[in-house]
């Protein structure tokens, strides 16, 4: 039979919170005592109640982490990004002694944001089921996340910081990197490009690129991803069967990329011939294995993740006050995806 506390107690002569004292290091004991406790933890080959434990210190031993919403199973096993992501705050937690609880949400953005209902995540930090939060993509602004963050909860949240000195978070800086695409293009030639995203923020950053550049041919037009393949491919359908055809095209999702390029082949367009193609990477070189070869920009997951969980232990920890910003640097791998156009006209 499994040894209990009641045991150990009995067998060193002492009272159950004794020995509690002693297993969790939580009060002054004798050493004489402590020892009489811990032969009697030997001798019986007792295990201590680890949940106990961290109950009797307001500790769970547990980092959540919650992706927004409509992320299940499928795209968790699917995507990069959240892969690598994952991995990083884990990595981080194993060296800790702290173990991940992945967060599901069951309601839509519009439901959170209209504050008919609240995220998952509430409850959990809340009601202290969990020692941390890690909000694994750019916060929706709902009630319930700006009473955490105005409550100075343990909270990280990956997007750019929505208020000054208040909050923690990690940026890989979304619209600079996305800017460094389109210049990318810009700068050899392409005056016609297509992006295909499921992010609503590029469209302010599509607006101001165009505003800086002050070029009249210039066109650049954002289309939204579709979630199945068969209406992504007529999405391809429409852009490249009319008479303006984009030159150069920016999909976020790499997933997707090989099939692009396929489709492409199939109605008789090349890369990078007749279409230029760009794409986002989570881990290094995975572009790479596309046909050709795709040239990108390098955002890397795992550090975002590694450092959203070391900025969330250092303010658990009390080494950092609640408004910290870790930068992320991305940079662009170039490889065969992108030629210069030969008619630099209207630069």
């Amino acid at each position: 039979m499994k040894a209990s506390i009641y045991d150990v107690a009995n067998l060193a002569g002492v009272s159950i919170s004794t020995v509690s004292r002693v297993l969790n290091k939580s009060g002054y004991v004798s050493s004489k005592t402590e020892k009489k406790v811990y032969d009697a933890v030997d001798k019986l080959n007792y295990i201590p109640n680890v949940v106990a434990q961290n109950l009797a210190k307001n500790e769970t031993k547990l980092i959540g982490l919650y992706f927004p919403p409509l992320v299940d199973s499928k795209e968790i096993l699917s995507s990069t990004y959240i892969l690598e992501f994952i991995k990083g705050v884990n990595d981080v937690l194993i060296q800790s002694g702290y173990h991940l609880l992945l967060i599901n949400e069951m309601n839509d953005r519009e439901q959170i944001l209209s504050d008919k209902c609240r995220p998952q995540y509430y409850s959990f930090i809340k009601q202290n089921r969990i020692d941390g939060l890690i909000l694994g993509s750019a916060p929706i602004a709902c009630s319930s996340f700006l009473e955490l963050l105005n409550l100075k909860l343990p909270m990280v949240y990956i997007g750019e910081k929505l208020f000054h000195n208040n909050g923690l978070n990690v940026y890989a800086q979304f619209k600079q990197y996305n800017k460094d695409v389109l210049d990318y293009f810009y700068s050899r030639g392409h005056r016609h490009v297509a992006v295909i995203s499921l992010d609503e923020r590029l469209e302010s950053v599509i607006r101001e690129f165009k505003e800086d550049k002050h070029n009249e041919v210039l066109k650049i037009e954002h289309y939204f991803d579709p979630e199945n393949v068969e209406p992504y491919l007529d999405l391809l359908r429409d852009i490249f069967t009319g008479e303006d055809k984009p030159s150069a095209l920016l999909v976020h999702d790499l997933s997707k990329i090989q099939q692009t390029i396929n489709f492409l082949n199939n109605i008789q367009l090349s890369v990078p011939e007749d279409v230029s193609i760009m794409t986002i990477e989570h881990k290094y070189q995975e572009a790479e294995k596309c046909f050709p070869s795709v040239t990108s920009v390098y955002v890397p997951a795992y550090q975002m993740g590694v450092e959203a969980a070391n900025v969330l232990f250092e303010y658990i920890r009390g080494s950092q006050d609640y408004s910290k910003e870790m930068i992320i640097d991305s940079k662009i791998i170039e490889r065969k995806s992108v030629k210069y156009m030969t008619d630099f006209s209207n630069i």
